[in-house]
């Protein structure tokens, strides 16, 4: 083949390959530069003002629509901000929507890119917002790996891009992950030494300042979040830097940070601080900073003991909850229920019972969040350890397999047994210390039951009949004694259970209690109702919780009753007209982890009544439980559910 032939056939591959290569279309540089004030109008303004973001962005669409339907790094920003200020404003169905617009844009201009990533990091946070940790963090990985975080081009889009990538871990690890992640301070340390170079704008500077104080409060250091947290207040004293949302969560970083310094500041203060980024938020009108800001406050006013503040600010929420339209944050709402749930701010029982299930669900679902995260970490690090082994594996074949398969085999070996002997070790410490706690529990159970028999035995105006009546009484308690020790042994107590009526255990009941007081009626009202369980358990229940309310009835009653649910559950109660508790009482009643107040007399066979409703809800899962309601100097009434007899 001749000369001229060859470069004949070089010239017409270049031309082919030139017509192939898709150009750019051409973009009126004055109109291009009117769009790009708009969107830079709108990003600057996405914290300060969110509706104001969204008009100009919209703006921005309409006229690229209109004038410069080609100009696509326009369009995807403009996408970008009205997304970002929808989600400020917590509405997350049109921010999700606008991020798919973006995600579905085939633009190959020089900032799709970026663009994408920026609008995948938002999709991050509304995943997060919905308590999808483990989508959040699926994104986030695949974000990193994609490698266009690390293009070092000199493009604002590109630091914000990272700045907003640092913040999303951050919030994902140290608020929705709880900081359990095995390296957080690698994050930490890592966006420590990048910030210098990640720079904005102020509200971008005051967000990572804010992420980073969150991430060093929750990893333990106060002093350096609050050092932060100064460094926004800094930023907002300058001109134009003042934006209302960064100045809530600086003053409720900071006084979350205070709080975990005793000393620093006195309680009221700290409390003011609270209050001050709750009334910031609400006129920010970010309904999902309005419940943070709500629930911060109330929270550290029941630390403090100030309910009446607690209940104050609960009420504001709720009075202006109604006019706004209903929106997801399932971990937010749960502090917020958890806490009104605490102050008992409830008016009614139906009102506190549909908190209960409402808090109830939105735990259930987080949880189930949590465990799929947890399986995507092992999932990834398991990934991880195999690249490594085969790593491993490439490099040992290269200087002598075999040897190195050798060693490796003994540390997996290793391993194993070091885990193995870890868990012995677990089980075992954990089956002493429960050896323990039930012969403490046993021995305080045993005290409480016999001391009311000792006290009748000591009178001296006890006749010989009712004498030998108490000691029988003493005989059977100790033969009941004898039967429930068992709950010390780890193994646990054998669980007997059939089917009998609820008026057998009422009349078992009548003759082992203590003898009411003279002026107090004993009655147990007569009822057709059976239930299943274990009746030997069931009686020893009854008993503690008859002879609780008869040792706090001075005069009056004590009324047993049994009533039927509609989901075929049987409510025992136990009314008495006694001295009432208050509600550090109740709280404490039936629990073993807390010390009861000075004196009081309730609690050890309490104690054992919550050991035993919990053996009968562990085999029946049915909701078996316990609670208590008390008016000071009113009265108590105790209930127990329990399963009724099968149909």
């Amino acid at each position: 083949m001749q000369i001229w032939q060859h470069r004949f056939l070089m010239l017409l591959a270049v031309i082919l390959l030139l017509a192939g290569c898709r150009r750019e279309p051409e973009v009126d540089p004055l109109l291009r530069s009117r769009v790009d004030g708009m969107n830079r109008e709108a990003f600057l303004n996405r914290y300060r003002d969110p509706a104001l973001c969204v008009e100009t962005s919209r703006q921005a669409i309409q006229f690229i629509a209109d004038s410069l339907p080609s100009y696509d790094d326009g369009a995807m920003r403009a996408t970008n901000n009205m997304a970002f200020a929808r989600y400020q404003q917590a509405d997350y169905t049109t921010a999700m929507q606008l991020v798919e617009k973006v995600e579905a844009s085939k633009a190959h201009s020089a900032n799709a890119d970026v663009e994408l990533v920026i609008a995948r990091l938002l999709k991050a946070r509304l995943l997060q917002r919905q308590c999808r940790i483990a989508d959040s963090y699926r994104l986030l990985h695949n974000i990193e790996r994609s490698g266009i975080l690390h293009r070092n081009r000199d493009n604002i889009l590109y630091s914000y891009a990272q700045t907003e990538y640092y913040i999303t871990m951050l919030v994902l690890n140290f608020h929705y992950r709880n900081g359990k992640e095995a390296d957080v301070r690698t994050l930490l340390d890592e966006v420590e030494q990048r910030r210098p170079q990640l720079r904005v704008d102020y509200a971008q500077d005051m967000a990572l300042n804010y992420a980073l104080a969150y991430g060093w409060q929750s990893a333990g250091e106060s002093l350096t979040a609050l050092d932060y947290c100064y460094d926004n207040m800094d930023i907002l004293d300058l001109p134009g830097a003042f934006c209302t949302y960064h100045y809530a969560n600086t003053l409720q970083m900071t006084a979350l940070a205070l709080k975990s310094l005793p000393g620093t500041e006195p309680p009221d203060s700290v409390l003011a601080l609270y209050n001050e980024a709750r009334l910031a938020f609400f006129d920010y009108c970010d309904p999902y900073q309005m419940i943070g800001g709500t629930t911060s406050t109330a929270r550290y006013a029941l630390l403090i003991g100030d309910t009446l503040k607690a209940h104050e600010v609960l009420q504001e929420w709720i009075d202006r909850h109604e006019i706004w339209k209903p929106f997801t944050a399932p971990k937010m709402e749960l502090s917020l229920f958890d806490v009104m749930i605490r102050s008992r701010f409830a008016t009614d029982a139906d009102q506190v019972r549909r908190w209960y299930e409402h808090h109830s669900e939105m735990q259930d679902y987080i949880t189930k969040n949590e465990h799929e995260d947890f399986a995507l970490q092992q999932s990834l690090q398991s990934a991880t350890r195999r690249s490594h082994w085969m790593s491993l594996a490439a490099m040992a074949a290269a200087v002598g397999g075999l040897l190195l398969a050798v060693l490796a085999v003994m540390l997996w070996l290793s391993r194993r047994r070091l885990r193995r002997e870890k868990q012995q070790l677990e089980e075992a410490k954990r089956r002493d210390v429960e050896r323990i706690a039930g012969v403490e529990t046993a021995l305080s159970v045993m005290r409480h039951d016999v001391s009311p028999f000792v006290n009748y035995l000591s009178r001296p105006d006890l006749t010989p009949d009712m004498r030998g009546e108490i000691l029988g009484q003493l005989l059977r308690t100790f033969d009941n004694i004898k039967n429930w020790t068992s709950l010390s042994v780890p193994s646990g107590l054998a669980f007997n259970a059939s089917t009998f009526a609820v008026q057998e255990l009422f009349d078992d009941v009548r003759g082992q209690v203590i003898a009411p007081q003279p002026g107090v009626e004993l009655c147990f009202e007569p009822t057709s109702l059976r239930m299943w369980g274990d009746r030997l358990l069931m009686v020893i229940l009854l008993r503690n919780m008859v002879n609780n309310a008869l040792q706090h009835t001075a005069r009056g009653s004590v009324v047993i009753a049994a009533t039927q649910t509609e989901d075929n559950m049987v409510d025992i109660t136990i009314r008495d007209t006694g001295s009432g508790m208050n509600a550090e009482q109740c709280e404490a009643l039936f629990r073993a982890d807390r010390e009861l107040p000075q004196g009081s007399e309730h609690g050890f066979g309490l104690i054992l009544c919550r050991y035993i409703i919990k053996k009968h809800d562990d085999l029946t899962r049915r909701g078996c439980k316990l609670w208590v309601e008390s008016t000071e100097g009113q009265g108590t009434t105790m209930h127990c559910r329990v399963a009724g007899e099968d149909k």
